[in-house]
């Protein structure tokens, strides 16, 4: 069961980027559009920015390469956002022959939208080497938050910056000593990057056959992350096998979601999510309630501030109460029916509770029975266990001390239930590593430190028997742990272990089908891929079809790819080789499309930021 939200130039988006019951707001229709809208009028070379962005992704181009980057060059000063976005990833289709380009590339590491420095970030680690030394020049005048992002694009280059290494270790000392932890990551990241190119230890742990069982029956609902058993897998049926041209049928839209990459929650004809939008008094972090007969908003509660990019909980629904965790760490329970607050926590004033990094709270809270489970990831609560009824203290779980690799504090993965070697309990991938919690009393378990990064450790782990799967990008890998138990001792033992060069889910998580895994491999990247779990074989790789990280769902013998470009691929779910069966690329909103797809009764939601579009899926007879 994997989560959250791929590869350095990604999480730069990331970095980049990084309720009382107020009066319901009807939603509102959303026209037919893309992310992108360049300024018209705008001419470069004497040619429109469309012109140049065809030919760059042309394979038969009319124009010479160099004349494309002089004309896509110029576009990075237009005045419009959207133009130089256009501009910033045509110029990554051409790859290292943009390197004229890098240095208007770089000094968009400062401008004020998000989705350009995003944009702008992944073009330059496309270009690699070559635009290390407009990286550097940059780092040197530009102010510390545009020095974290160069940072980070040396670390999505990887081992191809090791020219910069003394660079960066000068700076931690002199005027970047403020940002010197975030660099320290960046640092390891390097010079791990191309280390250890095969794996290590043996296959299948106790020889055992891992497998994962499909649901038997359609789920009612979806009601949180990933959903009902947070593994991205939908039990529904009757759903195309192949796409048409163009996609399937749009069935309805609405936009007013506000700014987030939370993604929906669906219980009893309800949706939840959560987003940033204007309020009386400022912009306000919601939780928010559509009816999905009427497609009109019943209610939406404050959570807390905003955030830069918006929320990433997808809210969790239990009877009638619905959890959300805000960015700021505030923790709300709140009434299906309207909204209204019976309790609330704060995880960083409760509970010390802090992130491993700059990119604050994104947790999907968990219910189990009676109790409610989050990560504070304070030192001497790095999971508690609260009352669902009321959010009192039922018990708080301090984490030992793990290994060196990672960074304290909590991650940006959902944690999981399982029972292994007959034990019910929690496992969770934290800033330092995977932990496994005993459900009934907090007791800590185990833990394994060697797939901790120390920029956001991020999927949310799969567990099959007593084995648990869990992987991590910025240059680390996957690995498959056998957990074993001898009397009240537990160990985390590596079956396996497969370093970043081999497989490494950013965010988008995967999804383990039968006897295979299944997602996006690469930093800021999701190449499809398919691993069999017992042995760590790699059964086959293919190059993404689109641009950034994918999110996966798994479906009626299918597994859709969500590009956060907004494409969104389906893809047959088959060991034997990559095969596609339609694509298409549906309504787009405004920044990277990171809110994972939901399948419910037949129809497909899709969130980018302040809309929802949803799709029709089933066969038609």
């Amino acid at each position: 069961m994997c989560e959250w939200n791929q590869n350095w130039a990604r999480v730069v988006r990331a970095v980049v980027t990084c309720l009382v019951v107020v009066q319901a707001v009807p939603s509102v229709a959303v026209e037919p559009g893309a992310t992108l809208n360049p300024s018209a009028a705008a001419m470069y070379l004497g040619k429109p920015i469309e012109y140049w962005v065809a030919e760059a992704r042309s394979g038969n181009r009319r124009e010479e390469v160099g004349r494309v980057v002089e004309a896509l060059t110029a576009a990075m000063s237009d005045p419009v956002a959207e133009t130089r976005v256009a501009a910033a990833d045509a110029l990554g289709a051409l790859g290292k022959a943009a390197k004229p380009a890098a240095a208007a590339l770089v000094a968009q590491m400062d401008h004020e939208s998000p989705w350009l420095r995003t944009a702008s970030s992944e073009t330059l680690a496309m270009i690699g080497a070559d635009a290390l030394p407009e990286l550097v020049e940059g780092f040197k005048k530009m102010p510390a938050s545009a020095k974290v992002r160069i940072g980070l694009i040396f670390g999505s280059i990887g081992a191809e910056a090791k020219p910069v290494l003394p660079f960066l270790k000068e700076q931690m000392k002199g005027d970047a000593a403020t940002i010197a932890d975030r660099l320290e990551g960046v640092i390891a990241a390097i010079e791990g990057a191309g280390a250890g190119g095969g794996k290590r230890g043996g296959a299948g742990g106790t020889g055992a056959m891992l497998e994962a069982q499909l649901p038997q029956v359609a789920d009612a609902d979806w009601p949180g992350f990933r959903g009902p058993r947070r593994d991205g897998i939908c039990g529904e049926t009757g759903l195309l096998k192949e796409w048409p041209a163009g996609g399937p049928p749009l069935a309805w839209k609405i936009e007013g979601l506000g700014k987030g990459y939370s993604g929906v929650s669906i219980v009893g004809g309800r949706l939840f999510t959560m987003g940033d939008r204007a309020a009386p008094g400022g912009e306000t972090q919601f939780l928010i309630c559509v009816d999905l007969a009427t497609r009109r908003e019943l209610w939406a509660t404050r959570v807390g501030p905003p955030h830069q990019d918006g929320p990433r909980c997808a809210p969790t629904i239990d009877g009638d109460r619905v959890y959300a965790l805000g960015t700021d760490s505030d923790l709300v329970c709140a009434s299906v029916s309207d909204g209204a607050i019976r309790w609330a926590r704060n995880l960083a004033k409760d509970f010390g509770g802090r992130m491993m990094s700059g990119w604050k709270f994104s947790e999907s809270p968990l219910v189990d029975g009676g109790r409610l489970l989050c990560t504070p990831g304070g030192p001497d609560a790095a999971i508690v266990a609260l009352d669902k009824a009321t959010g009192a203290t039922i018990w708080r779980c301090a984490v030992p001390e793990l290994g060196p690799k990672g960074k304290d504090g909590a991650a940006y993965s959902s944690m999981v239930m399982a029972t292994i070697q007959g034990v019910p309990q929690y496992v969770q991938l934290l800033g330092r590593g995977v932990v496994g919690v005993e459900a009934q009393t907090g007791r800590f378990l185990w833990g394994y430190n060697p797939i901790a990064n120390s920029v956001a450790n991020i999927p949310t782990p799969f567990v099959c028997g007593d084995h648990v799967i869990t992987t991590t990008a910025y240059n680390t890998g996957c690995a498959l742990l056998h957990i074993k138990r001898e009397g009240d001792a537990w160990r985390a033992d590596e079956a396996y272990f497969l370093p970043g060069n081999v497989l490494q889910n950013h965010h988008g998580g995967m999804v383990m089908i039968g006897r295979y895994l299944y997602g996006g491999d690469g930093m800021n990247k999701g190449d499809p891929a398919c691993l069999e779990v017992a042995t760590g074989e790699i059964m086959w790789k293919a190059k993404a079809a689109g641009r950034g990280s994918a999110a996966v769902l798994y479906a009626d013998g299918r597994i859709l790819f969500r590009y956060d470009r907004g494409p969104i691929y389906l893809v047959e779910a088959s060991p034997e080789a990559y095969r596609a069966r339609g694509e298409f690329t549906p309504l787009q909103g405004k920044g990277p499309a990171w809110a994972h797809p939901v399948i419910h009764r037949g129809m497909l939601y899709l969130r980018h930021g302040d809309l929802l579009a949803v799709y029709d899926l089933r066969v038609k007879h």
